[in-house]
């Protein structure tokens, strides 16, 4: 095979590769089984879950200093999810309570010890070599992409 033939090989196999690995996050994503960003939305309530075992709705929502419907609707999706649950307080039974479940305490920790799944095929060498052979492709395309935004 020659350059070209296999430069068009190369091409069409990461771009199919692409297109299964965004399908893959996107569905991990729904079912709750991969990384979350830990700082915005839905990441940040089981991060303060976390430090905190057991919040009230209105602590939690003063903590995220967002409005209470969007919390609430966010919080909603992940009772949902089953990662957390809600609870009025013994001490005050207007007051609901959120703690985290038993599948929020390991989506948590699977964040923290994340490994991912379509790599586990690599061997260490095979990864250090793939990581450096990004970082080559993403330093080329990079300056081509300002390139083009420029010219708009």
């Amino acid at each position: 095979m020659d350059e070209k033939q296999l430069n068009i090989e190369i091409t069409t196999k990461f771009m199919k590769y692409y297109d299964l690995l965004t399908l893959f996050l996107k569905e991990s994503m729904v079912r709750g089984n991969v990384f979350t960003v830990q700082n915005r939305g839905q990441g940040k309530i089981l991060s303060i879950l976390q430090q905190t075992p057991h919040i009230s709705q209105k602590e939690l929502v003063r903590q995220l200093d967002m409005r209470p419907q969007s919390a609430s609707e966010m919080i909603q999706k992940l009772e949902k999810k089953g990662f957390i649950e809600r609870y009025k307080s013994e001490e005050d039974q207007r007051v609901m309570m959120i703690t985290l479940t038993k599948a929020g305490q390991v989506l948590l920790n699977q964040n923290g010890d994340f490994q991912p799944v379509f790599l586990n095929v690599l061997t260490m060498e095979e990864k250090q070599q793939f990581d450096r052979i990004l970082e080559k492709l993403v330093s080329e395309i990079e300056p081509e992409i300002v390139k083009l935004r420029n010219r708009s």
